[in-house]
């Protein structure tokens, strides 16, 4: 009997321990972008852009641009808002201040530009769609860097940091570094969203929740979560900070303490 009660307490503290890991919060949006180090939210509604703070709003929006494709938050001091349909890139600070704009369609040659990310000072990560190649684009010199070989299959999205950038097809991730040099290809059923911070990746698909970290050599190889993630959450969007997901789903900000193995 004792040893019974023991269990006992000592599984009802693992299942409390386990709930005071996952918060939830009520958002409202179109789209969720992520959190900053002050945890900051970020997310859009009608096109308008919102940063979100416990005691302040602030937003952005130019409704004559159309559609918000993406926005980057790598830099909280310089937000990158891509809009696909004008080919339009606009910089913000971090109060949503106008910084910079750049007009995609002025590019020589001119080609479509269907994803965009910050890839550090002055550089830019395109995804040129009339070539199906990923470009690295000094935009204060307009200059191209570098630019892959063709893609075989069409990127529905791109997950970037400052040295790597990772094209997300419907069956593969591969990885380029900034020499456009093919570093990692997962060959995997990938879907949307995938989110990626630095060192690990992760998105949902028909088999549950897939891992994976980026190694020393610049490889992603799966890993596995030591408290799997519940299977009832269904992800309308994806967002990696430290040691925390954050799952969007039907207006609530779901937010998961992760513990991955070694």
């Amino acid at each position: 009997m004792k040893w019974l009660l023991i269990l006992f307490f000592t599984s009802l503290l693992t299942t409390q321990a386990q709930q005071s890991s996952t918060q939830s919060i009520s958002l409202i949006c179109d789209e969720f972008y992520g959190v900053d180090d002050f945890e900051n939210l970020y997310y859009s509604t009608n096109n308008v852009l919102y940063k979100k703070s416990p005691t302040d709003r602030m937003e952005f929006y130019d409704l004559q641009l159309g559609d918000i494709a993406s926005v980057d938050i790598i830099n909280p001091l310089k937000i990158l808002v891509f809009y696909r349909d004008m080919q339009t890139i606009v910089f913000l600070d971090n109060r949503l201040n106008e910084q910079l704009r750049l007009n995609l369609n002025t590019l020589q040659p001119q080609r479509f530009i269907e994803h965009a990310r910050l890839a550090g000072e002055r550089r830019l990560w395109l995804y040129n769609m009339d070539m199906s190649r990923l470009e690295l684009y000094d935009y204060v010199n307009n200059r191209l860097i570098n630019s892959t070989t063709p893609t075989s299959n069409p990127v529905v999205k791109m997950q970037c940091d400052y040295n790597f950038c990772h094209l997300i097809t419907s069956n593969s991730i591969i990885s380029f570094n900034t020499y456009a040099s093919e570093t990692s290809r997962i060959s995997a059923e990938v879907q949307l969203p995938v989110a990626y911070d630095f060192e690990l990746l992760v998105y949902k698909n028909s088999n549950g929740w897939k891992w994976y970290r980026f190694d020393k050599e610049f490889r992603f190889s799966e890993s596995e979560l030591k408290q799997p993630i519940s299977k009832e959450y269904v992800p309308e969007s994806l967002y990696i900070k430290g040691n925390k997901l954050y799952i969007y789903n039907r207006n609530r900000l779901i937010v998961d303490t992760i513990n991955l193995k070694k």
